[in-house]
């Protein structure tokens, strides 16, 4: 990354971009030195269902978001060599599949969480094989994180709200919510397509590059790095680069 910055290029970089926040910082300041775009190729922020969400809110129709509940969880073999477990590879929970559950906090919170509360069991490896946070932010919205890489879980995202609730499956790559209003009705909201994925970061970025710098939003991708390097520092989980 710090090659193609000092080249001039712009880069869309895979999540999780980089492996702590210094590291993510560090690329931010040479990215504005050299009038780049850098950006993370996090779907949540790109997909065409929360921007349609984020209008949904914003009207007023279900009140401010008050609770947000997510789940994630891959079976995983036990196998320590593979990327999941395996340290030089950047394993872990929480870079691999947390990362996703974040972002959507972030998208739907009001500001950053502030405070955080977690717990962590470790794989054998030393990795973060089992993951669960509470976070707040200074409105006092609320979340809750369950993640595993050894324990399968559905893919869902709950935003309750005053008036209502929304309920996300398949998150990282949704194209549809159901929304039940406190009265019993219920809406199926539609944006997008799970297999445009990757046309939405790309369509967006190229956004970004036209002068759109916001649409990339990496102040949410730096919010979500901060929580899982403090996350990780609290637990003592390190990979070799940061020893």
């Amino acid at each position: 990354m710090k090659k193609a910055i000092l080249n001039k290029k712009h880069i869309l970089v895979e999540k999780s971009i980089t492996l702590n926040s210094n590291e993510l910082n560090e690329l931010i300041a040479l990215a504005d030195e050299n009038n780049v775009i850098i950006g993370e190729a996090m779907t949540v922020y790109h997909m065409p269902i929360y921007k349609k969400l984020n209008e949904i809110l914003n009207s007023g129709a279900l009140g401010k978001v008050n609770l947000i509940t997510m789940n994630f969880g891959s079976f995983k073999e036990y196998d320590m060599n593979n990327r999941f477990f395996n340290r030089s590879l950047a394993g872990g929970a929480m870079l691999d599949i947390g990362v996703y559950a974040l972002s959507v906090i972030r998208w739907f919170f009001d500001s950053k969480p502030v405070n955080i509360l977690s717990q962590d069991k470790a794989a054998p490896t030393g990795v973060d094989e089992q993951a669960s946070l509470l976070l707040s932010d200074k409105e006092g919205q609320m979340a809750t994180v369950m993640l595993s890489l050894h324990s399968k879980q559905p893919k869902r995202a709950m935003i309750s709200c005053e008036n209502g609730y929304i309920e996300i499956m398949e998150y990282p790559r949704a194209w549809e919510a159901n929304i039940t209003y406190t009265d019993g009705r219920t809406e199926l909201i539609k944006a997008g397509e799970n297999s445009d994925a990757l046309y939405y970061e790309i369509t967006d970025m190229e956004k970004a590059i036209d002068g759109d710098k916001n649409i990339m939003h990496l102040d949410y991708t730096a919010d979500v790095m901060e929580i899982m390097t403090k996350f990780r520092q609290e637990h003592g989980l390190k990979y070799p680069e940061e020893e």
